[in-house]
């Protein structure tokens, strides 16, 4: 989760992650199982997650070298709700396969950080550009 002080581009002041593990897997971690629901069929999800422990890097260069950063935590409320009829997409040159759908999203979120503190506004002013809900094969799991 970012935020930017103005326009998005140099003006970012937040960058909240979990940070670059060992292996070299990024912004990614373990949550609780009945933190995220989805129904694929209805073209419905949700995630919900509570006082998150993430890191706040700040910027994207620093995330993307993993600088300093300093401990923060996140909770946010995502709902998706399908809003056109699935459609499938298949590039067998780059092993890529998968059926989704375009969704509405509503997303809800708050930070805390030392000395700072951030909360959204509600979810039903969320302003979405594209979101998509589905299930996709790819790489060694192409064929499968």
């Amino acid at each position: 989760m970012d935020l930017f002080n103005g326009a998005v581009g140099s003006n970012q002041v937040h960058d909240f992650n979990p940070g670059i593990r060992e292996s070299g897997l990024f912004w990614t971690q373990p949550v609780a199982g009945d933190s995220l629901g989805v129904e694929l069929e209805a073209g419905t999800a949700s995630l919900a997650l509570d006082d998150l422990d993430e890191e706040d890097y700040h910027d994207l260069h620093n995330a993307l070298i993993d600088g300093p950063s300093d401990p923060a935590s996140v909770s946010f409320e995502m709902r998706w709700q399908a809003i056109a009829k699935p459609m499938n997409v298949t590039d067998s040159v780059h092993r890529f396969t998968g059926r989704f759908r375009l969704c509405a999203v509503q997303i809800e979120w708050s930070a805390t950080a030392p000395g700072f503190s951030f909360v959204s506004d509600p979810a039903n002013t969320t302003t979405n550009v594209r979101s998509v809900i589905g299930r996709e094969r790819n790489g060694v799991f192409f064929d499968e």
